[in-house]
């Protein structure tokens, strides 16, 4: 089927196009940056020279025209997944975390078959990290690296070269994972937490010192379902659906944010006002720090400050979690956490930096440690939409300016119901639906689904009652048609149907697909709009896809066109 360009790109899918380090708006600055240490090959730039300015990666002939849709940043070592699964590594590789099957160093992008033949969805590392974790479009783990501790969760204490699939989680559907240097957090989609690998100080929740080789679930999230999770070097932090923080594990710096540096911490223990009740959805750790992101877009630090990693303008270590006074007029959407830096990206996709810049790791142009967060001012006409922290490095992925806009500008409901929900549309985080359209995953959620579209519900109803995670493949349409209809389903906007370059065959294929499912108001919606773009060959479209009303309009407008 010929390019379309009916769906607006979403958030992490970014379209991309060769190297470039200007500053112009426009799409072509869409794509992966990097800077900071660069010993290994980590920054993806061919090189092995430092970087202390955000530096676009050239994915060149890698890319495919594919679009990026995760980063994930450990030790030394960067991962770079596309939206078709293929997953390419470089950098460190002493212990076989960049999943090429060697131990071999990685100076470029390497392809990783093992990752890109299980159909990967999201891709999973920590700053200290020596092992990577990979997620598959049906929620299966696949593991790769370090594994001295069982970090890996396969039942031993090998290291693996390859990604191997974590048996102890089959059947059921993984959502999320946080890795540390000897340990790993997994959240499945019932919010139930796992943990496997070192236990020294705690770090696993289990109330004990043992380590396990295996993924164990931890008692306390048996009640308590997990929103998002975060590893330090030897603790955890997550955050609950319900709201407030619990943390456990090594506290010598106050990284538990327990208002105290005490002995560890063996259980999970809830953290005090405001935190004790706060709905945190994202949240990170360093060696020995914390930051997290409040629903309302606040960030609170504590930990170790030695670099100014806190962002609170000195180098206090601070045991009791502080709000980032100067982060509260943006509105923060994400921090990530190196060993000892800190990024901070707003709402509209300006990047923050703070700590430790010993390698240019802030991205601010010199190698001097900041001890506040300060923009990334290279990047201020940019989109960033995720940021990603490694040992000493850092990497942006940017998309299509204008995508993301300042909350009180939105056009597409950003603070509100419609703008929320959006942020769910192919998020495979809590998805229990996938669909699969010409070989690649759409997540979805089926309490969205059967509210909107009662096709749909009837479809699902017999596959959720048996409990599976239904996998529905969908072979008579285009998958960025299919996304556009689910972006209707989520948003009630189809922000391409208004767009002036909109392709008519694919609308109608829309159009084909909303009779379909009989989606009225999004048939509606599209003959609105449709007759602003009317074009005398695309009557033969309308006739194919049987869409009589706008076929009429096209016949009346060649018809005015003969006279």
């Amino acid at each position: 089927m010929a390019t379309n360009h009916l769906l607006a790109t979403p958030a992490f899918a970014l379209p991309l196009g060769s190297s470039s380090d200007d500053e112009d708006d426009g799409g072509e600055d869409a794509g992966v940056y990097s800077f900071g240490q660069n010993t290994y090959g980590e920054l993806a730039l061919g090189d092995t020279n430092d970087r202390s300015n955000p530096t676009r990666v050239d994915l060149g002939r890698n890319s495919g025209g594919k679009r990026v849709v995760d980063v994930a940043c450990g030790n030394e070592q960067t991962a770079i997944l596309f939206e078709n699964g293929d997953v390419f590594t470089c950098g460190y590789n002493d212990s076989g975390q960049c999943a090429i099957g060697t131990t071999e160093r990685v100076p470029t992008l390497r392809f990783s078959p093992g990752l890109s033949s299980n159909r990967t969805a999201r891709v999973f590392s920590g700053n200290g990290s020596e092992h990577l974790a990979a997620l598959s479009a049906n929620g299966n783990l696949y593991t790769v690296g370090f594994n001295m501790r069982g970090q890996l969760g396969l039942g031993t204490a090998t290291t693996v070269t390859e990604a191997t699939l974590v048996e102890e989680l089959v059947g059921k559907r993984v959502v999320d994972v946080a890795c540390s240097y000897f340990h790993t957090a997994i959240v499945i989609d019932n919010g139930d937490l796992y943990a496997c690998g070192c236990n020294d100080y705690g770090q696993l929740g289990l109330g004990d010192h043992s380590g396990q080789l295996v993924p164990r679930p931890v008692e306390y999230f048996l009640r308590r379902p997990v929103l998002a999770v975060a590893c330090g070097q030897h603790y955890t932090i997550a955050s609950l659906r319900d709201g407030g923080v619990v943390a456990f594990g090594k506290n010598d710096h106050g990284q538990l944010g327990l208002d105290r540096v005490s002995e560890p911490v063996l259980q999970p223990t809830r953290l005090a006002p405001p935190l004790d009740r706060a709905v945190v959805p994202q949240l990170s750790c360093g060696y020995h720090h914390t930051a997290i992101v409040t629903e309302d877009g606040a960030v609170y630090t504590f930990g170790r400050n030695d670099y100014g990693q806190l962002g609170l303008g000195h180098k206090l270590h601070t045991a009791r979690p502080t709000h980032v006074e100067s982060l509260s007029r943006m509105r923060i959407t994400q921090v990530a956490c190196g060993c000892y830096h800190t990024l901070a990206l707003s709402g509209d996709g300006k990047v923050f930096p703070f700590g430790r810049n010993n390698h240019g790791q802030l991205g601010l142009e010199t190698t001097v440690d900041c001890l506040s967060p300060q923009l990334i001012s290279t990047l201020r006409n940019k989109s960033v939409i995720k940021v990603a922290a490694g040992f000493y490095h850092s990497v942006c992925l940017v998309g299509m300016v204008g995508m993301l806009k300042d909350e009180n500008q939105s056009t597409n409901g950003s603070g509100t119901l419609s703008g929320d929900l959006r942020k769910m549309l192919n998020n495979s985080t809590r998805s229990d639906i996938t669909f699969v359209i010409e070989g690649r995953p759409l997540f979805a959620h089926s309490c969205i689904l059967v509210a909107r579209c009662e096709p749909l519900e009837k479809m699902l109803d017999g596959r959720m009652k048996d409990g599976s995670q239904p996998e529905i493949a969908i072979p008579e349409y285009s998958y960025d048609v299919f996304a556009a209809f689910m972006e209707f389903l989520y948003t009630d906007q189809v922000v391409a149907l208004a767009t002036p370059d909109l392709a008519a065959d694919l609308a109608l294929e829309l159009h084909a697909l909303a009779d379909q499912y009989l989606v009225t108001s999004l048939r509606r919606l599209f003959h609105t709009l449709v007759e602003a773009k009317f074009v005398h060959t695309n009557v033969n479209c309308s006739h194919h896809y049987s869409a009589v009303h706008v076929k009429t309009h096209y016949c009346k407008f060649y018809q005015w066109r003969m006279l």
